[in-house]
């Protein structure tokens, strides 16, 4: 995650047959933005025979809707009708970010929806079912990383093939995968619920990255989906205290419902942040300010998981006096399946923290929206919400 004017008008909802629709305003505190529970996306498109929309990062940097071919499937692929994606906080800065998003590509790395059509070479998965995507999942098997088990480590899946930062995404209405990259979404498991597994499982391999939370006092610089998700599984992983970092007052205003003991204004709580000493940072916000407060916050000997992705400077003096520990943290191993559990059973609740879901047209808009803060998180449904 990392921290034009928009226009401010309500989005429109997409109903599943393309026409527009009343759709619930603002963000709630209990209950998705929509009714959750199982659904099945309107296939707008004919596989292989026409076009879609999609929001694409363009080679020459800019983001905007272009109308794109429906993907071809090879016979190595499975063909997702993408039900939900969200927005992701890097996809925001991904035309200052050329290092992980190529450009030329179809945007969207946090997709769930049902597979439409199967190649001849796959087995295992079938036509209907539901599946989230790891968009990093399509690892080579022969690297070092691969071998030893450390997969977020394989170049090529997670920086030569990334699906919506070196490959196309989700962001459309259907996206081409290799099933290694698929997992399962449960029956009883909620709509929205098994939109947040991508975003979850990276808040949680931060999380697990941070120790044994149990009676530690914890610090999230961020209040943002993936910061909020910390503190919510911080508390879950029983930290004795949890305390947020955050300039919105709108992102703050989540903070009672993320278990969150106190929310700090970084503008005007700048002592008191210094004062905290806490034994864990988790640094959310990929910001320059935000590293300063984690350094600031840490006690002596204490640790900092980097977790947002920008290029702000760390301060190797205050490193080195207060013997800090700093540990990088990107993207997830095997996360998938302990947060489709912690998602499906309710242990962690995301339905609040959904602001709204939004037809592709309003993809651009949403885009600004979040740039603002003004809002928590936004998914697009490509085929009809």
């Amino acid at each position: 995650m990392m921290s034009d004017s928009a226009q401010r008008g309500k989005p429109r909802k997409v109903s599943a047959s393309g026409k527009d629709a009343e759709r619930p305003t603002g963000r709630r505190r209990s209950g998705s933005a929509v009714e959750s529970g199982p659904a099945v996306p309107a296939l707008r498109t004919a596989p292989g025979s026409a076009e879609m929309t999609a929001m694409v990062l363009r080679a020459d940097r800019s983001i905007g809707l272009e109308r794109r071919p429906v993907p071809t499937l090879r016979d190595d692929q499975v063909l997702v009708d993408v039900d939900l994606c969200g927005i992701c906080g890097s996809d925001l800065h991904s035309p200052q970010t050329p290092e992980v998003y190529l450009g030329g590509f179809i945007m969207g790395h946090e997709p769930v929806g049902r597979i439409a059509r199967v190649g001849r070479d796959v087995t295992g998965w079938h036509v209907g079912q539901r599946v989230c995507i790891n968009p990093n999942g399509d690892t080579c098997g022969v690297c070092e990383a691969c071998r030893s088990g450390r997969l977020n480590h394989c170049i090529p899946a997670t920086l030569e093939r990334a699906i919506g930062l070196q490959a196309d995404g989700a962001l459309a209405a259907h996206v081409a995968v290799s099933p290694k990259t698929l997992h399962a979404v449960p029956d009883e498991m909620g709509r929205i619920e098994s939109a947040w597994v991508e975003p979850a499982a990276t808040a949680l391999r931060a999380v697990m990255l941070a120790g044994d939370l149990a009676g530690r006092s914890v610090l999230i610089v961020g209040g943002g989906p993936i910061g909020q998700l910390c503190c919510r599984l911080a508390r879950h992983f029983e930290a004795g205290r949890v305390w947020l970092s955050e300039p919105s007052a709108e992102r703050r205003s989540y903070a009672e419902a993320s278990q969150v003991d106190r929310a700090f204004d970084p503008s005007v709580d700048e002592a008191a942040l210094e004062g905290l000493k806490a034994d864990l940072v988790l640094e959310c916000s990929g910001s320059e300010p935000g590293f300063r407060t984690a350094l600031a916050a840490a006690r002596p000997e204490g640790t900092i998981v980097v977790v947002g992705g920008g290029r702000a400077g760390l301060d190797p003096l205050t490193i080195l006096v207060k013997e800090l520990r700093v540990q990088g943290c990107f993207t997830y191993v095997d996360e998938f399946a302990e947060v489709i559990s912690l998602l499906t059973d309710g242990r962690l609740q995301v339905a609040d923290l959904t602001s709204e879901i939004a037809g592709i047209d309003d993809a651009p808009a949403a885009f600004e929206r979040l740039r603002n803060a003004s809002t928590m998180k936004i998914f697009i449904a490509p085929n009809g919400s």
